[in-house]
């Protein structure tokens, strides 16, 4: 199968504290893994979603008022009916996440990442964009460092949801707590755990920082 690199998705990542179960520090975590930090928007939050939908407090948090909060859930559902925007806030293609964060997002402490990987991985996540193909170009921006990824229902786990990262004595991790590792070893770390941890997958990635 193919080695060429894929897409497999945008996020608009909260930066959030490092938990201390896992035994490392970071600057400014962030996760596409939504068990570690918020990726927005966060649709179970927007106009039209039931018990979630108009909370007052995400209103407050992110928008000038409730018309630029109704535009931006608009437009949001727009995307999630096209299978172009997943639940757990994976864009599938650029030009949306780039949107959403400029328009939105860019004024509060949010990172919009890329996530790549070998194409031959990329069938195990492309979950909830059935009707859809990836980008086939390899992600632009900087190369902040790699993860090991699996889908499971609704979102991604990271193999830090179970600490499988203290199975090997001989990684690091940068200062948005991703691993500063080559995506080669990445890969064989992937290998090594599975099995392990989830009932998922492990795919590796690497993450690329666009804002």
């Amino acid at each position: 199968m193919s080695n060429n690199f894929v897409t497999i998705g945008y996020y608009i990542c909260q930066k959030t504290e490092t938990p201390l179960y896992l035994g490392f520090d970071a600057d400014s975590f962030i996760s596409v893994s939504d068990c570690f930090c918020d990726h927005e928007p966060q649709i179970v939050y927007c106009h039209g979603w039931k018990p979630h939908g108009d909370d007052p407090e995400y209103i407050r948090r992110y928008f000038t008022d409730k018309e630029e909060y109704l535009k931006m859930s608009g437009e949001i559902w727009a995307l999630f009916s096209q299978e172009l925007f997943s639940m757990d806030g994976r864009f599938l293609r650029k030009k949306d996440a780039v949107y959403f964060y400029k328009e939105y997002f860019v004024a509060y402490d949010c990172a919009l990442v890329a996530v790549s990987t070998k194409e031959r991985y990329s069938e195990l996540s492309l979950y909830n964009f059935q009707k859809q193909e990836y980008e086939s170009n390899e992600a632009e921006g900087e190369c902040i460092g790699c993860d090991i990824i699996g889908w499971d229902i609704a979102g991604f786990h990271s193999f830090l949801c179970n600490s499988l990262h203290k199975k090997f004595d001989d990684i690091s991790f940068n200062k948005y707590g991703i691993l500063n590792e080559s995506f080669e070893k990445v890969e064989q770390m992937a290998e090594k755990i599975q099995g392990m941890g989830e009932p998922v997958d492990w795919i590796p990635v690497m993450i690329y920082k666009l804002y």
